[in-house]
């Protein structure tokens, strides 16, 4: 991958600095400490108007919880949250703001947290997705939720450990349980984290890629998918969504690709608060929530 002090990916040669910019989406966006710190007051205001069970287990290690908001009437679609911050930041709790259009729309919302890269490696991380959806299976019923009516969200990181989810073969969550799956400003094939400095946290390895690549790994079953990018965002991670559409679309599943204009990596999702929104309307007509 790197040749002559460039870095060559896909047909492309990068300067390591370069290199970051297109892989690491805080190395083009000012103020993301603040951006960050906005996203959790605007969770903590919306949790001041919704119902939610925070910190639920459903392992036994300590960030093995979800955080839910029930829906107001049962047999509701369940959306489940999966945020981004590379596998090594982040959490349920402070990207509430998301549940609020949903549930006001007439979804169960579930959002996971998972041990975070350095303390586990990105594969146990993966399994403990597959875990927390098949509790969520098994237990969602008593939120409102529908359990055999799941569909996910991902965000960033997130969007990975979603379609991963998808492709998983173990038999863990359910057949068919996951009805549908919205994949935002995701990554897909990981080979270019080994070359960019977070990787000093991820601790990603090279035998690591194949096994932990979703553009290696078709989703399974017929559940529809959505794979949405902001077209601020830098070339190369607008590309990682193309990639995965055109992959899923070759494997004779029903994609449909959405590029957002006018949001980078972290305002798509904030741009989600609106319930009108276009992406937020496409989950909503996803899980049967509006007509259309």
């Amino acid at each position: 991958m790197s040749f002559a002090g460039r870095i060559e990916y896909r047909g492309a040669a990068y300067s390591a600095v370069e290199f970051e910019r297109q892989f690491d989406p805080r190395a083009i966006i000012e103020n993301v400490d603040a951006v960050l710190a906005h996203r959790e007051r605007l969770s903590d205001e919306a949790r001041e108007r919704m119902t939610c069970r925070l910190g639920v287990p459903y392992g036994r290690r300590e960030r093995e919880t979800v955080d839910i908001y029930p829906a107001s009437e049962s047999g509701a679609p369940v959306l489940v949250f999966l945020h981004g911050g590379y596998w090594r930041s982040g959490s349920a709790r402070a990207n509430g703001f998301i549940a609020e259009p949903f549930v006001g729309s007439g979804a169960c919302v579930v959002a996971i947290n998972t041990d975070l890269c350095p303390d586990v490696r990105l594969g146990e991380i993966v399994a403990q997705i597959g875990n927390a959806l098949a509790w969520i299976a098994d237990n969602n019923g008593e939120h409102g939720g529908d359990p055999a009516r799941l569909h996910l969200i991902g965000h960033s990181a997130g969007a990975h450990l979603a379609a991963m989810a998808l492709a998983d073969a173990s038999g863990i969550v359910p057949t068919g349980a996951i009805r549908g799956a919205s994949l935002i400003s995701g990554i897909y094939d990981i080979e270019p984290v080994l070359s960019i400095l977070v990787n000093a946290e991820i601790k990603l390895r090279r035998e690591d890629v194949e096994p932990l690549s979703p553009l290696l790994h078709a989703p399974l079953g017929d559940a529809p998918l959505l794979v949405a990018v902001g077209l601020g965002e830098s070339p190369e991670w607008i590309r990682q969504s193309r990639l995965y559409a055109e992959f899923c679309h070759a494997a004779g599943k029903q994609v449909a690709h959405m590029e957002v204009e006018d949001v980078d990596h972290f305002s798509i999702q904030m741009e989600m608060r609106n319930p009108d929104n276009p992406l937020t309307d496409s989950i909503c007509r996803q899980m049967g929530l509006r007509g259309g």
